[in-house]
């Protein structure tokens, strides 16, 4: 892993001095227009700039993959910021994303399904050193600092192809109106009740954490996050700076293939 000393400040995980001088130039608000007027997407970063900056770079890297892979990819509803006080169920993860309409925040109405929430940390210096941290203790699958981003996104990503071919069928009026019921035997929010209880096997287990790390062994939403800790990797290891230049299924074809086998298990439900 490559590190460059700059200014006493040590880079390991794609972070570098241009990302530091953007992050306090950016405008948060200017990115919160950009945003709806560009993708749709309603934000609200909370003057958070490395969370703006994080989600712009998202973007950019989401819209090229779109491009590589000749795939409309799902963007998110909405993007905010929370403070851990503000947390209606003070049991969320870090930074999560939700299905179903639901109320997330303290004083504030729900929010639809596919909207996405990043804990207000304070920069992302700092985001870059936890990030790197967890991955040095085999924790994630990626040491890049846009990780934690890329992962949530890929949650959104996977529901819009679940809600695609099974249609939604849940609560949220947004998703109601984007996904129809269509004449399965399922729909895609019963499916995903079935999956948030659905694990692997321990010899698979064993598969996931050497090439993901330990979160993706966790019991809870387990398909859901083999899938997006997997692409995390794979989207992670094809940038250079903030650019993605390779097909992340061209590095996932090297990896051994009792793991590519897994991984189209967790994409086809089995």
């Amino acid at each position: 892993m490559e590190v460059n000393k700059i200014d006493n400040i040590v880079f390991t995980s794609g972070l570098n001095s241009k990302l530091l001088i953007k992050e306090k130039l950016i405008r948060t608000k200017k990115k919160e227009i950009y945003f709806y007027s560009n993708y749709g997407i309603e934000a609200n970063y909370r003057n958070n700039k490395a969370i703006a900056l994080a989600n712009d770079i998202c973007a950019q890297i989401f819209v090229k993959l779109s491009k590589i892979l000749n795939l409309k990819l799902k963007f998110p509803l909405f993007i905010t910021a929370y403070e851990d006080k503000d947390l209606v169920d003070s049991r969320e993860a870090q930074n999560f994303c939700i299905v179903d309409t639901r109320k997330v925040l303290n004083n504030e109405a729900p929010y639809p399904g596919l909207s996405i929430f990043f804990q207000n940390f304070k920069n992302l210096k700092y985001i870059n050193d936890i990030t790197e941290e967890q991955y040095k203790n085999k924790k994630t699958s990626s040491s890049h600092f846009l990780s934690p981003f890329v992962h949530e996104w890929l949650h959104v990503i996977q529901l819009d192809s679940i809600y695609q071919k099974f249609g939604y069928g849940g609560q949220c009026f947004f998703l109601n109106n984007l996904y129809p019921k269509k004449n399965n035997t399922i729909t895609g929010y019963d499916l995903l009740k079935i999956l948030e209880t659905k694990v692997v096997s321990k010899k698979e287990n064993e598969i996931i954490f050497d090439i993901l790390g330990e979160y993706a062994t966790g019991s809870q939403n387990q398909y859901l996050e083999i899938f997006s800790e997997t692409l995390t990797k794979f989207i992670c290891d094809s940038i250079r700076g903030t650019q993605i230049v390779k097909n992340p299924f061209d590095l996932l074809k090297n990896t051994p293939l009792e793991f590519q086998i897994l991984f189209r298990k967790i994409c086809s439900f089995e």
